[in-house]
């Protein structure tokens, strides 16, 4: 299906299939392209260009924050930072951090909502390389007299716990604070660490060879479903009074902690293995967050320069979706993996055969959808259909928008909690 957004029906186009873009952006992105766009291009862009993706709004004032010094071995790029901590023998120790926010999730849906964002997290270290040691969580409620506002908070923190405690990652803190002007949007910010070796680190991107060897893509994990889809555009949003809340529901992320306490020991396994057989720097791994599939495979691909041919119909699925939304659903517990050819069916066997993940959870495993191109051309199909044919560059490089803004005056006010019979009580 092809989107023209130059005729006078372009606004209900945008409306119809929940495509997160203004009119101006769809038009701008069309004439790059040159024709009118197929759905699965306007829901790519939606996505990647929101503000949770892109940081379109924000990414001036982040550029701002310190970023380096002698203890950092790498800064903000990929999915983690990582921190050195000492050095022994020649081999530098370090910690790596991570930290994403889960709000419109945990407003609506709040264990599903918190929960999610607990394991999302910690995929974001693992893929660089770190074993997973704890989570922080910086917490932010509605008015605590509220019974809304009261509940929220309490299934939110039953969320976090209901993950970490199964995945086996202890909670080592965090902070909370409780304020009326989060009545309507609470936050949920959650940090992982990890510690590895310096040797021990994994990159997000494909090295400078992987287009002349032909590098194959690879996702790994739980089977992609229509869960999540559009969680990237909704977390960019703003909540109205008129909004349909049932139908925004859909677009939070179901969480499986058994599934990716599973993922977390066989990865590190597998890292183990590559290293011992001196093939670990044949593999590139990237955690599967916001735009699922896309979001992943041109990330991975792009940042060394570099397009990719990605066939949707190769991945391993449940369900019915339509191919949009296969290629852009936020399925939790998914890996992009990117490796030399001759390591391909080790990885398939070491997923689907040593560690079976598909008898953890129904049609989990691992399956190759795409190969790295050196073109720049980022290629997806379902089948015979082109669902999106556009330099990866554009896919991934975004916008920026200077917004007015001001900064409030927030009067702090200290609200006692303490624990009765199990549950939390205000005063």
């Amino acid at each position: 299906m092809n989107l023209d957004f130059t005729g006078s029906d372009a606004a209900e186009l945008l409306k119809k299939h929940n495509i997160a873009l203004k009119l101006s952006e769809a038009l701008d992105l069309q004439k790059q392209l040159g024709r009118p766009m197929t759905l699965t291009e306007a829901t790519i862009f939606g996505i990647q260009l929101s503000e949770h993706c892109s940081y379109k709004s924000s990414g001036k004032f982040l550029k701002t924050l310190p970023t380096k010094g002698p203890s950092v071995i790498l800064g903000p790029a990929e999915d983690s930072g990582i921190v050195k901590v000492f050095e022994e023998n020649g081999e530098n120790y370090a910690i790596a951090v991570s930290h994403e926010s889960h709000n419109h999730p945990s407003q609506i849906v709040p264990y599903e909502g918190a929960a999610t964002g607990v394991g999302g997290i910690v995929r974001d270290i693992l893929c660089m390389g770190a074993r997973p040691v704890g989570t922080l969580d910086s917490l932010r409620f509605g008015d605590p007299k509220k019974n809304l506002q009261k509940n929220i908070a309490a299934v939110a923190v039953e969320g976090i716990a209901g993950y970490g405690n199964p995945l086996g990652v202890p909670n080592a803190g965090g902070d909370v604070f409780f304020d009326k002007n989060f009545d309507e949007n609470c936050l949920v910010n959650v940090t992982a660490m990890g510690v590895l070796r310096e040797s021990d680190l994994i990159h997000s991107y494909v090295p400078q060879c992987a287009a002349e060897e032909k590098w194959d893509l690879l996702i790994v994990g739980k089977p992609t479903d229509n869960s999540g889809f559009g969680g990237a555009s909704f977390a960019s949003d703003t909540f109205e009074e008129d909004d349909d809340m049932e139908s925004k529901k859909a677009a939070v992320q179901e969480p499986n902690p058994f599934l990716e306490r599973h993922l977390v020991a066989s990865f590190l396994d597998l890292f183990e293995t590559l290293k011992k057989e001196g093939t670990f720097d044949k593999f590139a791994c990237k955690d599967l967050g916001a735009g699922g599939v896309v979001c992943a495979t041109v990330e991975i691909v792009d940042s060394a320069g570099f397009g990719a041919d990605v066939c949707m119909d190769k991945l391993h699925t449940v369900g019915d979706s339509p191919p949009h939304v296969v290629a852009c659903s936020e399925t939790q517990e998914r890996f992009c993996v990117a490796c030399h050819p001759d390591l391909t069916g080790q990885i398939l066997d070491h997923f689907n055969k040593k560690w079976e993940l598909g008898k953890v959870a129904a049609n989990a495993g691992a399956s190759v959808v795409g190969t790295v191109r050196a073109d720049g051309k980022y290629i997806v199909k379902y089948g015979d259909e082109v669902l999106c044919d556009a330099p990866a560059s554009m896919v991934t490089e975004g916008i920026t928008y200077d917004r007015e803004y001001e900064i409030p005056k927030i009067v702090e006010k200290k609200t006692e909690v303490t624990f009765e019979n199990g549950e939390i009580v205000f005063s």
